[in-house]
């Protein structure tokens, strides 16, 4: 009997940082008979026809494709989860810890699957069986998601972020959880500076689940995949169709993006301030009830998930409808074409073999015209 070990995310709470670490270092922890393991789908004419569980050696370590595959291309649940749990079955058989990692299976847990909790919950009668799921305090995690993703889909901001607030109810997926498969143990951890062990995702996840001394910063718990700043994006959203992305999860060129701007010492305007005072209002009042319970049942030490503040009364009656107005970017639309245009030429800059001193150049001569 092992321990099968699923870090199922959540999006934007640490999932990139705590699989970059478990990629280079999966041949170490093998040692320990810690086996990190990955489900790829096997495939025929395009078509998904199976899946095969294998121990991880390199590529990516993160299995999210085989739950994608199982949302939106109709393939047979029982075939796709059949196989996952029995190749997990067999892995733990052969480790004392098998881990799983996939940040898009939190959409399992959220949006209650009975048929893959059932399954799961079936395997923790053969093992045991944890789940990882890092939690972000409300506020943080909707921007975060904006910043990430929401900004490319075309929708109004209080639209994009009114539709990802369903999987941000913790305490309902918890209790929901424990109601389908009581045998598991569903561990929300509280993705918070100061509630993570040694204030870091990686820190926390090998701490807390695989029971080993947390790495140092310096030994690559330095967080991955930062979001651009929220007003780059804000101005980014109005781009023309393809000419940054070709859709909501093309980042091909928002890395390179990233690269050139995602650093940027930009001051926090009285907009944003603004809308970030009103985000947090609106999260507080939406969700901080069921964030007390979940504070409660897992004892976590603190008084508030998302501490409340005080705004402006007609704008906590609007809800979210204020950030429609307040993520608009403030330049024009030719200083915007101009922005398009520049950043386009610097992104293509930084694909060359040269692209570090190009880029430098470029972005001087940017800042030269604008000032």
């Amino acid at each position: 009997m092992g321990t099968v070990l699923i870090h199922a995310g959540m999006g934007k709470a640490g999932s990139s940082t705590i699989q970059g670490w478990l990629a280079p270092n999966a041949a170490e922890l093998r040692e320990r008979d810690i086996d990190v393991v990955v489900a790829r789908l096997r495939r025929e004419e395009s078509r998904a026809v199976g899946i095969d569980v294998t121990d991880y050696r390199s590529g990516q370590v993160q299995s999210n494709d085989v739950i994608i595959a199982y949302w939106n291309q109709g393939v047979d649940k029982r075939a796709v989860f059949g196989r996952l749990f029995e190749g997990l079955d067999e892995a733990a058989t052969r480790h004392r810890v098998v881990v799983l990692t996939g940040e898009a299976l939190q959409r399992v847990f959220w949006r209650p699957d009975e048929e893959f909790l059932r399954a799961l919950e079936a395997l923790a009668g053969r093992h045991e069986v944890r789940v990882a799921y890092y939690v972000r305090p409300q506020h943080g995690a909707l921007e975060a998601a904006w910043r990430q993703w929401g900004f490319r889909t075309g929708h109004r901001p209080s639209h994009d972020l009114a539709t990802r607030s369903k999987a941000l109810h913790y305490f309902d997926t918890y209790a929901s959880t424990r109601r389908l498969a009581p045998s598991v143990s569903f561990e929300p951890r509280p993705f918070r500076p100061d509630l993570l062990h040694l204030g870091e995702p990686v820190a926390d996840f090998v701490h807390h689940f695989l029971g080993l001394a947390g790495p140092s910063t310096e030994d690559g718990s330095t967080r991955v995949n930062r979001g651009l700043p929220l007003e780059v994006v804000n101005a980014l959203r109005h781009a023309p169709p393809g000419l940054f992305w070709s859709s909501t999860f093309d980042n091909r060129r928002l890395g390179l993006i990233k690269k050139v701007v995602g650093d940027l010492d930009a001051p926090e305007t009285e907009e944003t301030k603004r809308s970030r005072l009103i985000l947090q209002a609106h999260c507080h009042d939406t969700f901080e009830e069921g964030n007390s319970r979940l504070i409660d049942a897992l004892g976590w030490n603190t008084d508030a998930y998302v501490p409340a503040v005080e705004i402006d009364r007609h704008d906590r009656e609007r809800g979210l409808q204020p950030l429609d107005e307040l993520w608009e970017p403030r330049a024009s639309p030719a200083e915007l074409t101009f922005l398009y245009t520049a950043l386009d030429r610097l992104v293509a800059a930084s694909a060359q073999p040269d692209g570090h001193l190009a880029r430098r150049r470029m972005w001087r001569r940017f800042k030269a015209r604008r000032n």
